[in-house]
């Protein structure tokens, strides 16, 4: 959008970007290699969207650091903010899903919320404009580490042979079915869980992307053609619009990754009975 307006005002013609140009980024930089053209000639590439992440990552420790490292009675300030922050992940996911082992958890899922919700809110930041979690290495990341853990849960817990028989074997279920049941839980719990996770959320953020991209390069096209300037104003007052949806999804999409990890960790740590 905003390279569009400048060509708008350069006056020269507007030229729809490739859809590529949404979701690559030339490296900055490369660790363990050299730039050649538009991508890294090996090693690993430091993109604009990563540096984001990574000063993101630093600005959510330094912040609960600063709010919980002289912690009062009476909160004031920014600890008074990490409190409400992290009681609303208490009541509204660890209380609810994992009751008595919720205190265990909090720091991790609290952590994950607030860094998935960041990541995803860059979609709408001015500056920025790019959903972080749209980079599919970050929330196959974050499946994987959730798989790891609700799997290492139920294994300390249940024995590596009880846990799977608690997955694969549910009590009350008729003989004949067994074998069928067992394939399918496996194949449900273990493979598809963090798949599910990870697509969740970057699909969901790719899709936002993509709409509010269209909706203002929309705008932009509308602006540099013949049609007349009012013609933009319909695609721009709807794309205002869907940004206040895709805030929604931000949060919903950090909300349902927080407690879904939290719903597999409570399901692993007790055999079904």
């Amino acid at each position: 959008m905003t390279l569009g307006l400048g060509t708008l005002a350069a006056g020269k013609p507007f030229v729809t970007p490739p859809p590529g140009e949404l979701f690559n980024y030339k490296p900055l930089f490369c660790i363990g290699g050299h730039i050649t053209g538009t991508s890294c000639s090996s090693g690993f590439a430091i993109t604009y969207p990563i540096v984001i992440m990574y000063v993101l990552t630093a600005l959510i420790a330094w912040f609960f650091w600063r709010a919980f490292r002289a912690p009062k009675l009476v909160p004031t300030g920014s600890q008074n903010v990490a409190e409400v922050a992290v009681d609303f992940v208490r009541n509204q996911v660890t209380a609810p899903v994992l009751g008595t082992e919720s205190a265990r958890w909090l720091p991790f899922l609290s952590t994950m919320f607030f860094w998935v919700l960041l990541l995803n809110v860059m979609e709408i930041t001015p500056g920025v404009n790019f959903p972080i979690t749209s980079i599919i290495a970050i929330p196959t990341m974050l499946a994987l580490l959730s798989w790891i853990i609700f799997n290492a849960v139920g294994i300390k817990n249940q024995g590596f042979f009880g846990y799977l028989k608690g997955i694969m074997f549910p009590p009350g279920v008729p003989k004949p079915i067994v074998p069928l049941l067992a394939l399918i839980e496996f194949f449900s719990t273990i493979i598809v869980r963090p798949i599910t996770l990870a697509v969740r959320l970057f699909a969901n953020m790719v899709a936002g992307h993509m709409i509010l991209s269209v909706l203002f390069l929309g705008c932009t096209v509308f602006l540099a053609s013949g049609m007349g300037k009012v013609t933009f104003v319909l695609p721009f007052i709807f794309a205002i619009v869907m940004t206040g949806f895709e805030l929604f999804v931000a949060a919903m999409q950090a909300f349902i990754i927080t407690i879904l990890t939290a719903v597999y960790i409570a399901g692993a740590q007790e055999a079904h009975h």
